[in-house]
């Protein structure tokens, strides 16, 4: 309650807080209203220009209108205060004044007239009798702040007169003494100390960390203090600390800096104990202005000197990795790492987890590819929802591993789903432009973030540091590498060979007069006279032929109506195949008991005179034959012809 605040103010008011008006929001839009302050000024601004005043915890409560909440936003963090609660804690003020004005009245009274009894005190009374706190407005850094407290007399060290009660942290196992005045709250990773009359305020936070050695402890904690509180100054270089029970089994370190905290008038200083035993490593900060702190380095000292761990806290700790970082503690089961495999967004995996995990999701849609032949679904339409279900799972994973990796980074996951559906919004829209070029840019970023960047030191807002790397994950990312290097080779061989051009061409889906047949043309296909050829080998019934041309190669359909069912259709397929491969054709390859649904099938690669090649599948079905063949200058277009061919879908 004694603590100063930076608070933002609608309205200054005139040298009392009477006329004062707390300046609160709407910050989630349910019409809730709240107030940030903080002990650091750039903390409580609320990029409105709001005017900040320096005011008590208690001024801030009893200021702050009915119903609203307060948020007091940390170095790192915030918590909140419900309205609720601070509800509570004005009665309680207000309640406590109310005694402290009626006892001071009850006194000027006894000493103005002895024998008079006491009178009842009014509540206007004890609103005249208790004035309210000056704040400190504060248009710019330097204006004037409030004074520190005043520093206790320099002197031997009264050991019993601190009451002394005894602190544990049971997470690390680390213990300390405390004077019994100091009041104490909860931190995340640790526990805070507040010395009202003195202005000490003490911090212990510790982790479990066996590959982190005490230099590199001092290193990470110095690095975030620097970073965190850019107006505090090193003062000399560290010393070392000995406990009274430490022996050669503990062993620490101190560095003190001095500063002026933004808000304050005077100077304060800095003391930070660095302490590591058994893979437990700790740190202690001691914060008071500077008088009062040279005046108490003898309770410091004394504190410092009765610092213990544990040894037994964590028999087995867990290993975190060299880079640091809060790791869990409590059970066991709860440190592994994601899995590869689940819908949770929670967590956070570093670089190469996210790569070899990347390779596990992939693997089972390439054994898919591999093994759908074996079975046994004929139906073309079962295959495709087959391959379309295990595209979708993969996609779910693998958004959910972008995700993870984010966290790692420190930034949320919304960003990726948000910018997905951004693009998707203005492709549907017609922008095919901007959802193309929307595209390029995410996945450039993905791939960046999800390689190139490590993750943040320790915890951060998504939650522990990611567990050690084992070896099988270190193989299993470099394999990942290894395969996205064969991919960019092959996709630049498909590149030269002409294999996009089919994929970057306006494709044309085309069905059969009797529906039976789907195919997906590269350009947009038109009606092709009937070789005579054709008529004279097949007999009198209707052929209808489809073609389109594109960068060379000839892509053309083939309906022929039979007339009547053919009673052996391997010889008719064989016939087929014969015509494909022409008089000047050499088989290169020829796929018979091919099917396609319940119907006999046939692919067929022929290489004939001058290099060029042709590229056939045809099926019977009924009294109908069907065939799609491409044809090409030579093999650069194979990987194309084989798209178009692999379109073919029969309906039947």
């Amino acid at each position: 309650m004694n603590t100063k605040f930076f608070v933002p103010v609608a309205q200054p008011g005139t040298g009392e807080t009477g006329g004062v008006k707390l300046r609160t929001r709407d910050s989630q839009g349910d019409g809730t209203r709240s107030i940030v302050i903080s002990e650091v000024r750039e903390r409580a601004e609320d990029g409105q220009g709001s005017l900040l005043a320096a005011l008590s915890g208690a001024d801030v409560v009893r200021l702050l209108q009915a119903d609203a909440a307060i948020v007091v936003a940390l170095s790192e963090r915030s918590f909140d205060i419900a309205a609720d609660r601070v509800a509570w804690l004005r009665k309680s003020i207000e309640s406590s004044l109310a005694r402290a004005a009626a006892a001071k009245a009850g006194v000027a009274a006894a000493a103005a007239a002895p024998a008079a009894a006491p009178a009842a005190v009014s509540a206007p009374a004890v609103a005249a009798a208790v004035p309210a706190a000056s704040p400190v407005f504060l248009g710019k850094p330097e204006a004037v702040q409030p004074t520190p407290p005043k520093p206790r007399n320099n002197g031997p060290l009264d050991v019993a007169a601190l009451k002394p009660r005894h602190v544990t942290i049971p997470k690390i196992g680390l213990k300390f003494y405390v004077p019994g005045a100091w009041r104490d709250s909860v931190m995340s990773n640790g526990m805070r100390f507040h010395d009202d009359e003195g202005g000490t305020v003490l911090e212990a936070i510790g982790y479990l960390r066996p590959d982190v050695s005490l230099n590199k402890w001092i290193e990470q904690r110095v690095a975030i203090i620097k970073h965190e509180m850019r107006y505090l100054k090193q003062d000399g270089e560290a010393y070392a600390l000995n406990g009274a029970e430490w022996g050669d089994r503990v062993t620490g370190r101190a560095i003190e800096f001095t500063g002026t905290i933004p808000g304050h008038a005077g100077e304060s200083r800095y003391l930070v104990a660095f302490i590591r035993v058994d893979g437990i490593v700790a740190a202690l900060t001691l914060r008071a202005p500077a008088e009062a702190f040279e005046d108490n380095r003898a309770l410091y000292k004394w504190f410092l000197a009765r610092v213990e761990i544990d040894e037994m806290a964590a028999p087995e700790p867990y290993r975190a990795p060299a880079s640091g970082g809060r790791t869990r503690e409590d059970d066991p089961a709860e440190r592994d790492a994601p899995a590869v495999f689940g819908f949770s967004m929670e967590g956070r995996i570093g670089r190469l987890r996210a790569m070899a995990y990347s390779l596990l999701i992939f693997l089972p849609m390439v054994a898919l590819a591999i093994v759908i032949p074996l079975l046994g679904i004929k139906d073309g339409n079962g295959v495709m929802a087959v391959i379309g279900i295990s595209v979708i799972v993969s996609a779910i994973f693998c958004v959910r591993l972008m995700v993870l990796r984010m966290h790692d980074v420190n930034l949320s996951g919304k960003w990726i789903i948000g910018f997905m559906l951004a693009v998707a919004v203005c492709g549907a829209a017609g922008g095919k432009e901007f959802a193309t070029f929307g595209s390029v840019i995410f996945w450039l970023g993905m791939i960046i973030i999800y390689c190139f960047i490590p993750g943040t030191d320790g915890d951060n807002d998504f939650g522990d540091a990611p567990g050690p790397n084992s070896t099988l994950v270190k193989v299993g990312a470099g394999v990942f590498i290894v395969f996205q290097l064969f991919s960019l080779g092959a996709q630049g061989k498909m590149r030269s060979a002409g294999g996009y051009d089919a994929m970057r061409a306006e494709r044309t889906s085309w069905t059969s007069a009797d529906g039976a047949m789907t195919i997906a043309f590269p350009a947009k296909p038109n009606e092709v006279p009937v070789p005579a050829g054709v008529s004279e080998r097949l007999g009198s019934g209707g052929v209808q032929q489809l073609g389109a041309t594109l960068k060379g190669t000839v892509y053309s359909v083939q309906v022929i109506d039979l007339g009547q069912t053919p009673p052996d259709a391997e010889a008719l397929l064989q016939r087929m195949q014969d015509t494909v491969v022409g008089a000047d054709g050499e088989l290169v390859s020829g796929a018979t008991q091919r099917r396609l649904g319940s119907y006999a099938a046939r692919e067929v690669k022929v290489r004939a005179r001058g290099g060029k090649m042709r590229w056939a599948k045809m099926t019977t079905a009924g009294t109908r034959m069907y065939m799609a063949m491409a044809e090409s200058p030579d093999a650069k277009s194979e990987q194309a012809a084989e798209a178009f061919l692999n379109s073919f879908i029969l309906n039947r």
